[in-house]
């Protein structure tokens, strides 16, 4: 019984961490997402692309991303609010090679268009970091 007990208390204690590690993963994933999608909040697109990913903007030239972006973020306004709808993972994506790769859905409220989602997708670099790979809004 006391052993039965122990090992109950061992996998509640390594799930508890595991789960504190998933939600910090997942706040340093979001806080990056947020802050690169701040500068594009501020109009500050040619910055947006400065801090994307090398895959970005191997695929992407800076005034290519820059006409793109302000065709389609200019003409909404500001933000009103931003809320995380959903995230996932994936090690594979698209046309890149594989790695480790999140999609990030929010809810945004633009102040002349109304309510859209955005989703941003990173990646995460040789670094550890996670850096910006693509972005579209509906």
């Amino acid at each position: 019984m006391i052993r039965s007990f122990s090992v109950f208390v061992l996998l509640l204690f390594y799930t508890t961490i595991l789960h504190a590690d998933e939600a910090n993963i997942l706040e340093k994933i979001q806080s990056s997402a947020r802050s690169w999608l701040e500068l594009v909040d501020a109009g500050k697109f040619k910055q947006s692309w400065e801090n994307a990913s090398p895959l970005f903007k191997a695929k992407n030239s800076e005034s290519d991303w820059i006409k793109f972006i302000d065709q389609i973020r200019t003409p909404r306004g500001g933000i009103g609010a931003r809320y995380i709808a959903t995230a996932a993972s994936a090690s594979s994506w698209s046309d890149y090679p594989d790695g480790e790769y999140v999609v990030l859905q929010f809810y945004t409220t633009f102040i002349k268009k109304g309510l859209a989602m955005e989703t941003v997708t990173l990646v995460k670099s040789q670094e550890g970091a996670w850096q910006f790979l693509e972005y579209s809004i509906k």
